[in-house]
């Protein structure tokens, strides 16, 4: 009796041992890949949170990675990581409708020939340093919460356009666009909203000279052959008579490192003050807008029909 209990106890050591080994190879069969992908990628501390996968993939920095991971970086170039999670779920929808859009239009998978900016993950890492790990999970929550999401306008995916904050008011893109209307956006909270800027007349000349060799302008008097000919949407200029020549509004923005184009002009004897509103050319969705409404509880089905009436949110995949 007692060298039968032995022999039985020795059998289930040995049937325990046998599983142990197995369990262990099942374990480091899977372990093993998995790790050797993480020490080439370098990417230990970015792990998936839930992406759900389009299937899509893209070359960036010499390594294919799926659509939604790439997004996750476009989202983190786009947008700040404090904005609330209702505001940070719209940008990733247009971001994601404009990454599908241009990939579909240019047949193209390389991230350098799409034109679409992101940060690599390496920037990244440097610029969050500790908070990396913490601040790169809210992007990627954002990405994840709107999977698959696009805005379409009678079935198409639109150009889903975007700023950081409006003058007042969105701008009307004309009718090959309908869904980028002016809607009201009172955005005057946001950090850098106004900007008051003054020019010496020569400073003010030679930007605007180097516009455009052919459209030259004196600096004799300018500061009274300076005027403001066609606005469009309330504040945003479109239009502006220098000396003789004509600009537009955003050439002149853009000469003079303007926030916007919703800008004024102030002529003194020795200087030149222009004053801007807003940051951003004022089409399409307001961040700042979308950031007020996410507080107030709005949600981003209703933020995006807001800056984009008539669009419908559709799965893309």
């Amino acid at each position: 009796m007692i060298r039968g209990e032995k022999r039985t106890g020795g059998a289930l050591a040995a049937w325990g041992q046998k599983w142990c080994i197995i369990l262990a190879g099942f374990y480091l069969s899977i372990m093993i890949p998995y790790m050797a992908t993480l020490l080439w990628s370098g990417q230990v501390a970015v792990k998936n949170q839930g992406l759900s996968y389009s299937g899509d993939m893209i070359s960036a920095e010499g390594k294919e990675m799926d659509a939604e991971d790439f997004l996750v970086l476009v989202l983190a170039r786009q947008i700040e990581e404090s904005a609330p999670p209702e505001a940070m779920q719209a940008q990733a929808v247009a971001a994601r409708t404009n990454l599908y859009k241009t990939m579909e239009e240019t047949q193209c998978n390389q991230a350098e020939d799409l034109g679409i900016e992101y940060d690599s993950l390496s920037f990244l890492r440097e610029l969050w340093g500790e908070d990396f790990s913490k601040i790169y999970q809210s992007y990627e929550e954002a990405v994840s919460a709107t999977a698959g999401e696009v805005l379409t306008y009678n079935g198409q995916m639109i150009d889903a356009l975007f700023h950081k904050a409006s003058a007042d008011n969105t701008r009307n893109m004309g009718e090959e666009y309908p869904w980028l209307v002016s809607v009201e956006s009172d955005d005057q909270l946001c950090d850098g909203y106004l900007t008051i800027v003054d020019f010496s007349p020569e400073k003010l000349v030679e930007a605007v000279n180097a516009i455009d060799g052919a459209r030259q302008v004196s600096e004799e008097g300018i500061g009274s052959k300076i005027q403001i000919i066609n606005r469009a949407d309330g504040p945003y200029v479109t239009a502006v008579q220098i000396d003789q020549q004509i600009f537009s509004g955003e050439e002149i923005a853009g000469a003079l490192q303007l926030g916007s184009t919703a800008f004024s002009f102030e002529a003194g004897s020795e200087r030149i003050r222009v004053i801007s509103n807003g940051i951003g050319h004022g089409f399409g969705l307001s961040q700042t807008g979308a950031a007020r409404m996410a507080e107030e509880g709005k949600s981003r089905q209703e933020i995006l029909s807001y800056y984009y009436p008539g669009t419908e949110i559709t799965p893309r995949y």
